[in-house]
């Protein structure tokens, strides 16, 4: 895969141990699962630090190691390469190694359902190509460069999801990975902590087309309030636009659920290479609205790359939603709704549509935890949200966790007939559930990652009915 002078050459390091001969078969930052024949890239996360375990890393047969502090290697067949940042160095290498291939890289981003709408196009582009993708949310500085480092000639499409919650993180990423398509899903109130407001997310998110060739394409969901209007100022790039309620090249049209909880709509849109119009009717597993948009974003990517029309609604059609990102479950007589993941404000108001538009035999139930990383709007973005369950039709609301008190109380002020709980908690969240669960409920449960809100839809799973 590499060798020590292509390592050097990428990452601007120098041999400062061994000899220069070894060669290397692929790449780990890991020190438990490094094997012989691996580069070990002694990464400091902000938990652990490569550099403490490179004596295990060598005695696992590991004989090449990138660093960027001094080691104690005595060893003369080890050979060790000094850069200036190892996890700097490992997109350094990531860049390398994606550049010798001449494949289209598709990078997607957004403030919601990324994931899902990155496993969307991955399963359309599927049916015709060789796809290697981001396994779950590896989005981040160490997740896009691991996943580039895994290409191998067998490989037709790479498709990855690029996250974000701080200035700096998406143009790098770019930068890394180098995408021939750029595809955006929205922009709205996601890691306001450090991006301030939606345009500043929209700032960031957009520096993703920073490193495209003119020959580039962007695919934009024009029915967006902050992409609409960007992509009137796209240059050099060809733009794919996508939506329903705004004139765009590839539209949705008879949007309606049906079932109870199937998602089906048509799309009108021009073939690639073709003059003609023809629309196509596409099915979900799901009666999220939002899911639609992510669907539209898969045709587009589907389209470019001339994957047959009826293998995207097969695919499309059998689509199973990633775990805690939207999966509706039978749950007794009623059903699930596990959007448990994460959440901010744009996500929860798309997951609060779902539950509004699900068909239930009983009450509608809404479990939801604190919205994190909003920064100074922290409060009043919860109130928001609020606001909008209590006009959603929802039965019953559950809150977890200090934050979501503000939603709670604007809940209860603006709709006297829901029952709101307010908890502090997860174990006292449970308690009232378990208080008021019917069979024959929808329940929707949602929050930020670190809100553990899988432990409540553990909870829902092992109930009785």
């Amino acid at each position: 895969m590499f060798t020590i002078t292509e390592i050097a050459q990428a990452t601007e390091g120098k041999l400062i141990h061994g000899e220069d001969r070894l060669s290397v078969s692929s790449v780990s930052i890991d020190s438990r699962q490094v094997a012989k024949g691996e580069l070990f890239v002694a990464v400091k996360g902000d938990i652990f630090d490569g550099h403490d375990f490179i004596a295990d890393v060598v005695a696992r047969g590991v004989r090449v190691l990138v660093v960027h502090k001094p080691i104690k290697i005595s060893d003369p067949k080890v050979s060790v390469i000094m850069v200036k940042n190892t996890t700097l160095a490992l997109g350094d290498l990531a860049r390398f190694h994606r550049l010798r291939f001449k494949i289209p890289v598709i990078a997607l981003t957004g403030s919601a359902g990324k994931t899902t709408t990155k496993e969307m196009i991955a399963v359309v582009l599927s049916k015709k190509y060789r796809v290697l993708k981001n396994e779950g949310t590896q989005n981040n500085h160490i997740g896009v460069p691991l996943t580039l480092l895994k290409l191998k000639p067998t490989h037709q499409v790479v498709v990855l999801e690029c996250g974000t919650n701080q200035p700096g993180d998406i143009p790098w990423l770019a930068d890394v990975a180098r995408p021939d398509v750029a595809v955006f899903t929205n922009i709205g109130e996601s890691h306001l902590e450090k991006l301030k407001t939606p345009k500043g997310v929209l700032k960031e998110k957009w520096t993703l087309t920073n490193w495209m060739k003119k020959q580039g394409t962007v695919i934009i969901n024009t029915d967006d309030a902050f992409l609409g209007p960007q992509a009137k100022t796209c240059k050099n790039v060809r733009v794919i636009s996508y939506g329903m309620k705004n004139l765009c090249r590839i539209q949705a049209k008879n949007v309606r659920v049906e079932m109870g909880h199937h998602l089906v709509f048509s799309i009108n849109g021009n073939q690639q290479g073709g003059s003609s119009t023809r629309e196509t009717t596409f099915e979900l597993n799901t009666c999220g609205i939002n899911n639609m948009y992510n669907a539209l974003a898969a045709y587009a990517c589907g389209d470019l790359l001339a994957v047959p029309v009826k293998d995207m609604i097969v695919a499309l059609k059998n689509f199973e939603f990633p775990k805690g990102r939207g999966q509706i479950l039978k749950l007794g007589k009623g059903w699930l709704i596990n959007d448990s993941y994460n959440a901010n404000p744009v996500s929860m108001r798309s997951a609060i549509q779902t539950l509004k538009e699900l068909e239930s035999l009983g009450k509608k139930i809404l479990v939801v935890a604190d919205m994190l990383e909003l920064g100074t709007k922290t409060k009043e973005l919860h109130a928001q949200v609020g606001r909008v369950i209590a006009q959603s039709g929802i039965d019953v609301l559950i809150t977890v966790g200090a934050l979501s008190r503000h939603l709670a109380a604007q809940a209860r002020a603006h709709n006297k007939n829901m029952k709101v709980f307010a908890c502090a908690d997860i174990d006292s969240a449970q308690k009232n559930l378990a208080k008021i669960l019917a069979n024959g409920d929808a329940v929707l449960v949602k929050g930020s990652r670190r809100m553990a809100m899988e432990r409540v839809v553990e909870f829902l799973l092992k109930s009785p009915g």
